[in-house]
């Protein structure tokens, strides 16, 4: 089985799962649109589902049970199995008006590319700096100089 854990990795780049088949995937809404807080996804193949079993059940996740314990019976589909109690409807909303605003901005490979903007320019500027000595401050290790990697040597601009 595999599992991608994609919270960070969807904040700044688009994951193909074509490429990269997994079992499961779990990301963050908050990572990605900045709002809400506490809401996510996880993502799992109709196929391995059924390995999803819990020991406990919370409100709404089963059709019928007995206060003893001794019986339960599990909702059918998967999503009702796994959400204990009250989801978020105002944050569910707020989904919406995120994902306008990522795709306003020129989406996730217009984030991408800012993002490496910035690393590289910090990166330089970084390992252009100078003690008053002229010894180096910084050295950063694994910065790829290009898309082939290999990091630079501080200081080179």
């Amino acid at each position: 089985l595999v599992c991608i854990d994609a919270a960070k990795f969807c904040a700044t780049d688009a994951l193909d799962l074509t490429q990269h088949p997994a079992d499961f995937v779990s990301l963050s809404l908050y990572k990605i649109i900045g709002y809400p807080t506490g809401l996510g996804a996880l993502i799992v193949r109709n196929e391995v589902g059924h390995l999803l079993r819990k020991r406990y059940f919370g409100g709404g996740t089963v059709e019928a049970s007995v206060s003893d314990g001794s019986f339960w019976r599990e909702r059918q589909e998967l999503a009702e199995r796994l959400e204990d109690g009250t989801i978020s409807f105002l944050s569910i909303c707020a989904i919406r008006h995120g994902f306008q605003l990522l795709n306003g901005l020129g989406g996730i490979k217009a984030v991408h590319a800012h993002v490496t903007a910035l690393a590289a320019y910090l990166y330089t500027e970084m390992t252009c700096l100078r003690h008053h000595n002229g010894a180096q401050v910084c050295w950063i290790y694994g910065f790829p100089e290009e898309e082939g990697g290999g990091g630079r040597r501080g200081g080179e601009r």
